[in-house]
């Protein structure tokens, strides 16, 4: 067959049959803009669904960026390569605040604890520890009213190794726990977070052939031996490993994300600490080099567990990405599969991976917060991901019913009555009431509710479908022209279409028909 015939047939086949890529509604991020003063920050979500922010000073936000409190308790360390301070936020509303002040990398800053009660009074604030070498990584967990765990890094000695040292914050004072050894290296930081009556920790050492590192433990007199018993390393991709960071959502999973050779990659747990995916998953790639060349990125999980974002910056080429262009991608099957990365049209300053965003889910919404290189301070960006229901891998705002997982964009058109593909039309392809083919017809009584409006502006989603399977992310589907695929396994509609066709090749084969021979050349 004449490759003009081949087309012209399959074009037919395409109309017949109503089988095609149906189009997506497109997601979109929202810029805020800036919403905070400083540089260098840590961002959690609070039980009134507010955004507790620290930076320079201390903020509640909405996830509108409106600013609902804005009070003078922050981190005087706001530089562009230093690192960020530590919040913890209790169920009770109360907020937790590790702090660095005075001193320098080289003899050590003191490190302060603050706490704010869910009825707005700041009534805790001492230091804690000593001065040490490179004591400017901080954390902060809260995992009870009575277990708020805070923690500073020390270098050994003059080597850039060395140990994390963990406290209970008390009413007046901070009780050493004791000491995390071999878990962490100077120019890298760590993350602490608390969950239920759990503490949970990842750190990482950007060696040349770095390690990262999990674990967690049950608050109370055994915090230390479980951190200790528990550690889980990771080892995905190739070179310095490092840069991890921690999210634990709604349901008591944990998500994590970290840092290999330009690569980022994610794990998820469960609530007690049971890896549950079979091997780490590559969200990004191609991130590019810098003074360490470890992916930076940051991770959030939607109230559902399943809807999971996580952003990376990819290198400008600088040695400390200070013009890093922000990128993101989503998973809605708890991190199994990934979208296709996609630039978020943003530039940050990384400053040596030390000014990486924080990401906050509220819900569904997704609360990115970053320092701009457009603007001062810190901006707020969202973007809103409704959870997916039927479990298809699309939520509800392109599925146009999402209590049933055969139907959704790009399915199959079925002679059902139903907008299967949600394309906005019903039975494509099917035969009509005076027995002809009904192409592209306008919904009626019977027909499927229309998918929803795209919303937001400024970034658009990753993709345009459910996300892809290859570990590195991407979209299947069409890339151009027809796409007469079936993504049911081979189920062939039913209708018309069929008769359409061999009556066009009948007429072509006994030469009958001027009109089917022009079509098919």
């Amino acid at each position: 067959m004449r490759p003009r015939t081949a087309f012209s047939l399959g074009l037919l086949l395409c109309v017949a049959l109503g089988v095609g890529a149906a189009p997506a509604a497109a997601q979109t991020w929202t810029l805020y803009g800036p919403v905070a003063e400083g540089s260098q920050i840590d961002a959690l979500r609070g039980p009134n669904d507010h955004i507790h922010l620290v930076s320079s000073r201390y903020y509640q936000l909405d996830t509108a960026g409106t600013v609902l409190v804005d009070e003078a308790q922050g981190d005087a360390q706001q530089g562009s390569l230093d690192f960020p301070p530590a919040l913890a936020v209790g169920s009770d509303g109360s907020a937790h605040l590790v702090t660095r002040q005075g001193g320098d990398w080289d003899n050590g800053h003191d490190i302060r604890y603050r706490r704010r009660t869910g009825a707005g009074a700041w009534d805790r604030d001492y230091t804690f520890g000593t001065p040490a070498r490179r004591n400017y990584v901080v954390a902060a967990a809260w995992a009870g009213a009575s277990a708020v765990y805070v923690s500073q890094s020390e270098a050994l000695g003059n080597d850039v190794w060395g140990d994390l040292h963990l406290f209970s914050a008390g009413a007046t004072s901070a009780a050493a726990v004791g000491d995390l050894s071999g878990l962490w290296r100077a120019d890298t930081d760590m993350r602490m977070r608390g969950g239920g009556s759990r503490v949970y920790l990842v750190s990482g050492k950007v060696d040349p052939d770095g390690r990262v590192y999990f674990s967690w433990a049950d608050a109370g007199a055994g915090l230390l031996a479980d951190l200790t018993s528990h550690l889980v390393e990771h080892t995905g991709g190739t070179g310095r490993r490092g840069f991890p960071d921690l999210y634990v959502d709604a349901t008591g999973q944990v998500h994590v994300t970290y840092g290999a050779q330009h690569e980022v990659y994610y794990q998820r747990y469960s609530a007690t600490g049971q890896p549950q995916l079979a091997s780490d998953v590559r969200v990004f790639d191609g991130l590019g080099d810098w003074h360490l060349s470890t992916g930076l990125s940051a991770v959030a999980a939607g109230d559902d567990g399943d809807t999971v974002v996580a952003v990376a910056i990819r290198s400008d080429g600088t040695s400390s990405i200070s013009n890093g262009a922000l990128q993101w991608a989503y998973s809605r099957d708890g991190g199994q599969t990934w979208s296709a990365p996609a630039d978020l049209g943003w530039t940050t300053n990384a400053g040596e991976g030390r000014r990486r965003p924080r990401l906050v889910a509220v819900g569904q919404t997704f609360c990115l917060l970053f320092g701009d290189n457009a603007a001062s301070g810190i901006s707020l960006a969202t973007v809103v991901l409704p959870a997916d229901a039927d479990g298809d891998g699309y939520g509800a705002d392109v599925d146009c019913d999402d209590q049933n997982s055969a139907v959704h964009p790009g399915a199959p058109e079925l002679c059902n009555g139903v907008d299967d593909d949600c394309d906005g039309t019903t039975d494509e392809g099917c035969p009509g009431p005076d027995g002809g083919v009904a192409v592209d017809a306008a919904p009626g009584a019977d027909a499927g509710p229309a998918p929803d409006a795209a919303s937001g502006a400024d970034a658009a989603i990753p993709g345009d479908g459910a996300p892809g399977s290859d570990g590195g992310g991407g979209h299947g589907g069409a890339s151009s022209g027809c796409a007469c695929d079936s993504r049911r396994g081979g189920d062939v509609p039913r209708g018309a279409g069929w008769l359409v066709v061999l009556v066009v090749a009948a007429l072509w084969r006994r030469g009958r028909s001027a009109f089917a021979q022009a079509l098919l050349r």
